[in-house]
């Protein structure tokens, strides 16, 4: 087991309003999983991401590591996990702007204590892997916004050594380019957490799929189609089992109702009333079918 959450909760709070982006998450990651978690936008998908990376702290909840709590992590541990053991590609391209191309792969390595020699080496050879191997001194404000991915992602594939985290990462990516990080992904040793709305990439490379509703995790086993296929039949039998509950509760309310006041019926009344009392009542959620990609 690479990394478990348990019961993870995130609240952000500003002044008196407080908003639960998390709530009570469970999720557990092994080697060669390919993970995909989907939801609406803003459902909290990215702030999970900024946890199992250590870009972000839990309100509540544990996060295990190797099976090693990271309750009592102190900034030089969660350092040692961004620069060891995890790889990022995010919407947001963080590359410094003054530096060449092949100086902001480096930089990844150089805070993993890389030697100067092996962090040139590693960070050419990944640079040529996403096709910049000839754009190595420019820098990041020469560069089109899929350009600046391919250095995402070669940051990222010359750094990870356990887990890749990608939000978005075929954004502003030419077919060939999809082409080659689908190969990569599927061959990849260890495992990684993909964000995106690209429907035939995800059914390419992941083999499971959580899906976030209302701050929670529900696990999938399978590709995007199998998923839907699976929510459908779920959603279909949670309503079937609303509309049926709700059938009898109204029957149940009209009983007392109509019997209550009277003494030879009062009785069953009551006892209707008390079962409608401990009745567990089914919820629908908010009109959120599965996720809408574009």
């Amino acid at each position: 087991l690479m990394l478990k959450l348990k019961a993870i909760t995130k609240k952000y709070v500003a002044g008196d309003t407080s908003v639960m982006a998390l709530k009570g998450v469970d999720i557990e990651f092994r080697k060669c999983e390919f993970v995909s978690i989907l939801g609406q936008s803003g459902c909290g998908k990215t702030t999970l991401l900024n946890i199992i990376g250590g870009l972000d702290q839990y309100t509540d909840g544990d996060m295990s590591i190797g099976g090693t709590s990271t309750k009592n992590y102190k900034d030089r541990d969660w350092d040692n996990y961004r620069n060891h053991s995890v790889g990022f590609v995010f919407q947001s391209y963080n590359l410094i702007p003054h530096q060449s191309v092949l100086s902001n792969v480096e930089l990844a390595l150089t805070l993993a204590g890389i030697s100067k020699e092996e962090r040139r080496k590693r960070a050419i050879a990944a640079l040529e892997k996403v096709g910049l191997g000839d754009q190595l001194k420019k820098r990041p404000s020469q560069m089109s916004g899929g350009q600046m991915q391919r250095v995402l992602l070669a940051r990222a594939l010359c750094s990870a050594t356990k887990m890749l985290l990608l939000d978005e990462p075929t954004n502003y990516l030419d077919e060939e380019h999809i082409a080659w990080l689908k190969r990569y992904l599927q061959e990849y040793e260890n495992a990684f957490i993909l964000i995106s709305h690209d429907i035939p990439f995800l059914n390419s490379v992941i083999n499971l799929i959580y899906h976030m509703d209302n701050a929670q995790l529900n696990r999938y086993v399978g590709d995007y189609d199998k998923f839907q296929e699976v929510y459908a039949m779920k959603k279909a039998q949670l309503e079937a089992a609303y509309n049926k509950q709700q059938k009898e509760i109204a029957d149940l309310k009209d009983f007392v109702a109509r019997n209550k006041a009277r003494v030879a019926t009062r009785n069953m009344a009551m006892s209707r009333q008390k079962k409608l009392d401990k009745m567990d009542i089914i919820e629908l959620a908010a009109e959120k079918p599965k996720p809408e990609f574009r």
